[in-house]
């Protein structure tokens, strides 16, 4: 088998999860596509907070804007997500919610300004039977995020020697 043709998806809310989506895709030299609400959440005060925890506590599945890209075409797919109330972002919840992309994700890196990167993973684990590869980042904000890069760059060695254990 060749090299594999990866997808970096990602939702982002402020940032943090985009950047490392951005890292990866490049380094893995993978597309990449976001994942956008057909209703974005506003951005004022602590009233997204309160609405899009609700949405993570009870994995609620917000309605996506079509992608630009075809899924099919991919081999295998790269999720990464903030972390809200210790669970994925509402968005992620949606998005795998098909079988076929639900089979397909086989890393996943989370964002968190709160450290409940293992709760998190923990339940995607239950979702994603094909989950093998991890990174858990820290928020821009917070002091942790002085190893994104290093865990980042953890997870890119693991997808690529993997990958070559199967050839």
């Amino acid at each position: 088998m060749g090299v594999k043709k990866r997808v970096v998806v990602y939702y982002s809310l402020s940032g943090n999860t985009q950047k490392a989506a951005e890292m990866i895709a490049k380094k893995l030299g993978a597309d990449i596509e976001v994942l956008k609400l057909t209703k974005e959440y506003q951005m004022n005060g602590h009233g997204i907070f309160l609405k899009g925890g609700m949405q993570a506590i009870f994995e609620m599945r917000p309605e996506l804007q079509a992608l630009s890209k075809d899924l099919a075409q991919y081999d295998e797919i790269i999720l990464g997500t903030p972390i809200w109330a210790g669970k994925c972002a509402p968005a992620i919840n949606t998005f795998i919610k098909d079988k076929i992309i639900k089979e397909k994700i086989t890393a996943v890196f989370t964002s968190s300004g709160g450290g409940d990167n293992d709760k998190c993973i923990n339940n995607l684990k239950k979702k994603l039977p094909n989950m093998k590869y991890v990174a858990a980042l820290a928020d821009s904000k917070n002091k942790l995020a002085a190893f994104n890069e290093a865990n980042i760059n953890k997870l890119i060695g693991e997808i690529l020697n993997g990958e070559r254990k199967k050839n």
